[in-house]
């Protein structure tokens, strides 16, 4: 029996936003993985969405939100990934957007969970404006890199934490694997949106990962610490601010304060 895919996620959708973790968990799939602005990434997902949906039953209670569209940005025979977009209105704040990615694997008897992305952009879409077209662009539309064995692996841009050069070679580092591909970090940082941003001559990082930035590093947020040239700290801070602008994280230049003068 063939389910109804974007009804499904919007039940779970609605399911996570009440944080009803039963609901939630009775769709997860083998392997499932999950992302949100509101968790600990070194947890595991099961127990993310735990503490997710325990912060939730308190957020529903003074945000409501509203569904704009439902889209299927991917699909094969045995997967699909679809994207839900729309709004959050806060009373007090007025309104944002969100989204939020649902990877299912395709059974015979019922579809599962695999992934799940929720994303809280921290800007407010225009107020004139009443459908949420993310500036993030997921370009998701996954990327199909082929590693230095011959292996392809399927690969979604905005889960990259940072690509690394070796000289012939970059190092794409997810959170649980790394891929070596043939390539230089200038030719592959082509393929990958502007919300990657090159820090240092050897590292891009993802701005939707950043943790901290600092005078001399940033740091990610799995902990991973990226150097930053010292006589470039200025001109990168500004490029990776300029990005998270760019990338609707931010409202406008200078949200993000500098680092602390006394820094060593």
């Amino acid at each position: 029996m063939r389910c109804d895919l974007s009804e499904l996620s919007l039940g779970l959708f609605d399911a996570l936003w009440n944080g009803d973790l039963e609901a939630c968990l009775e769709q997860v799939d083998a392997g499932f993985s999950f992302v949100s602005p509101l968790t600990n990434a070194h947890e595991t997902a099961r127990d993310q969405l735990k503490s997710y949906c325990q912060r939730a039953r308190s957020l529903c209670k003074v945000l409501t939100y509203r569904v704009l569209e439902v889209r299927r940005v991917f699909e094969t025979d045995d997967t699909c990934t679809l994207l839900v977009l729309g709004n959050v209105l806060d009373p007090s704040r007025g309104t944002s957007g969100f989204r939020c990615t649902f990877v299912w694997r395709i059974h015979p008897d019922a579809p599962g969970l695999v992934h799940m992305h929720f994303s809280l952009p921290l800007a407010s879409p225009e107020p004139t404006t009443d459908a949420f077209t993310p500036d993030v662009q997921p370009q998701d539309a996954p990327l199909i890199l082929r590693d230095t064995d011959g292996r392809s692996h399927v690969v979604y841009r905005s889960e990259v934490l940072y690509l690394e050069s070796r000289h012939q070679y970059t190092i794409v580092h997810l959170s649980e694997r790394q891929i070596r591909v043939r390539s230089a970090l200038s030719e592959l940082l082509r393929e990958f949106p502007a919300y990657f941003v090159r820090v240092h001559r050897s590292y891009a990082i993802n701005v939707l990962r950043i943790d901290q930035v600092a005078r001399k590093e940033i740091r990610l947020d799995d902990g991973t610490r990226i150097p930053v040239p010292e006589r470039r700290s200025k001109s990168v801070r500004e490029e990776v601010l300029d990005a998270m602008v760019r990338a609707r994280l931010v409202s406008e230049p200078g949200s993000i304060a500098p680092p602390p003068r006394n820094e060593k």
